[in-house]
């Protein structure tokens, strides 16, 4: 009987070492869950909006897709700092607005020029963009030799642009001198058919837009390259990423640090030389 008893306790004990195995697998595996649940809601969290306008070849929409030059490198900056962007078109003055404004919104291709400078954190630059100011050949009577010869005649900017701020900085005025315009596509239709004497952009973006106009339903204007002249260099500066100043200081590290592995690996040079 003896023997029996302690069979029966040894018998209990297996069985309650059992539950209690059970009992922590369980919690093992229900605390494993939250594990995931927490990283798959961190994961999310890492999406950050991002704002951009149309300038071609650096960003424009295309069969319904976000791309360009501009565009592929700021994708390509997010996915090496294990971030995930989501790309938005805006006219370019709201955007400018808009990141400016509110917290962890990132803009590009955004010039870093004087007046933005205490409004933005400067993430990293993109590509170095020029700005010209542009004429038709046969306006033999616009004669552009420097910025007070320019005061002279119409210009078409992007509103809200580097070109608008830098000319407005200069002595131009809205309504004045200054068109602005949301489309840089609509400023160098003007100047072909001659409302206005001068458009202020960069050169790829110029040639893009005449390409674009003269393969639509346009047709009682001919559109083309050799048509135009760039009589006066305004500006070279970097077009940058950038958030507004009180974005979170991780995101700024994280982004910087992305960018200075794919400058150091060539990766960037790849993608510009897509462009090219």
């Amino acid at each position: 009987m003896e023997n029996h008893k302690k069979y029966a306790g040894c018998f209990r004990d297996t069985t309650s070492g059992a539950k209690n195995r059970r009992r922590i697998q369980i919690l093992k595996t229900v605390w494993g869950l939250i594990v995931l649940l927490c990283v798959g809601l961190q994961a999310q969290a890492q999406e950050i909006s991002v704002l951009t306008t149309t300038w071609i070849p650096y960003a424009y929409e295309s069969n319904g897709r976000i791309t360009g030059m501009s565009t592929e490198i700021v994708r390509a900056i997010l996915n090496r700092a294990g971030l995930t962007g989501d790309i938005q078109m805006n006219s370019w003055n709201r955007a400018i607005i808009t990141a400016k404004t509110q917290k962890n919104i990132l803009i590009y291709p955004l010039m870093r020029i004087p007046q933005r400078e205490d409004d933005f954190i400067w993430v990293s630059p993109i590509f170095d963009a020029k700005l010209s100011l542009f004429k038709l050949k046969k306006n033999k009577a616009v004669v552009v030799k420097d910025l007070n010869d320019a005061k002279a005649y119409s210009i078409g900017v992007l509103k809200g642009a580097a070109m608008h701020q830098f000319l407005v900085s200069k002595g131009f005025e809205d309504n004045v001198q200054l068109h602005a315009s949301y489309s840089n596509r609509k400023n160098v239709e003007l100047l072909f058919r001659g409302r206005i004497y001068l458009v202020a952009d960069n050169p790829l973006v110029v040639a893009y837009e005449i390409k674009q106009l003269a393969q639509s339903s346009i047709k009682d204007i001919r559109f083309s390259y050799d048509q135009v002249q760039e009589v006066l260099p305004l500006t070279r500066k970097k077009a940058y990423m950038a958030f507004g100043k009180e974005s979170s200081p991780e995101y700024v590290t994280r982004l910087r640090n992305a960018w200075q592995a794919l400058d150091a690996d060539g990766s960037l040079e790849k993608i510009f030389s897509r462009y090219q």
